[in-house]
């Protein structure tokens, strides 16, 4: 069976060749980019410049050869956006290694800490030295809500701000139109089956806006 098919296969309840394996198909699937690396070293593959697609808890985008080398099934959507080197900018891991994070959610230094800012310019996001992913620190809620203006309010999130890829490649007048042309080109590329992440933290989203507690 391809990937595609034994992931098909599982999800609709019938018996496939073997297991499906997930590997970086959703966030919550993924590595931190700083483990990759050591990865991909014990693994004896040859070095690679490191992607990380996910700035806030510094994931990374895992290659063919390791998709290959453990039988991956899955793939994530974003995997068919910003593969152009104009999408990246260079950054540096909290361990000193080089990687690339997309030039739309560069984190910025300030007050001796690494921040991420929203578009208003309002730090949402903050990763002290020694710390290895971001913290959120602001929440629009948290003394006043105004459920009239939600949308503004979730755009002062950080886990909203700061969107994978396509993110902002898929926005604007034809970006239904983008999205739609770069999962055919992804669903060509490879037989793996392709997960699709949308925002629907339905209760986590309340911990955005008004904090955990």
């Amino acid at each position: 069976m391809t990937p595609r098919k034994r992931v098909l296969a599982a999800l609709n309840h019938r018996q496939p060749d073997r297991v499906p394996i997930d590997f970086g198909g959703h966030r919550a699937s993924g590595i931190a980019a700083i483990a990759y690396r050591k990865l991909r070293d014990a693994l004896g593959l040859e070095p690679r410049s490191i992607r990380v697609y996910d700035p806030i808890q510094q994931l990374a985008i895992i290659d063919e050869d390791v998709l290959d080398r453990f039988g991956v099934d899955t793939i994530e959507l974003g995997r068919g956006f910003a593969n152009g080197d104009e999408h990246w900018a260079d950054w540096t891991l909290p361990d000193g290694a080089p990687c690339q994070m997309p030039s739309w959610a560069l984190p910025e230094r300030q007050d001796g800490q690494w921040v991420l800012k929203s578009q208003s310019g309002r730090v949402v996001g903050r990763m002290p030295d020694g710390a290895i992913y971001f913290e959120q620190c602001y929440w629009p809620y948290l003394e006043e809500d105004d459920l009239d203006r939600l949308p503004e309010a979730l755009a002062e999130t950080m886990w909203v701000a700061f969107r994978t890829p396509p993110g902002p490649l898929v926005t604007g007048q034809y970006g239904e139109k983008a999205l739609a042309e770069g999962a055919r080109k992804l669903c060509k590329r490879t037989d793996r089956a392709i997960t699709a992440l949308f925002g629907g933290n339905l209760l986590e989203i309340g911990q955005f806006l008004y904090r955990n507690d």
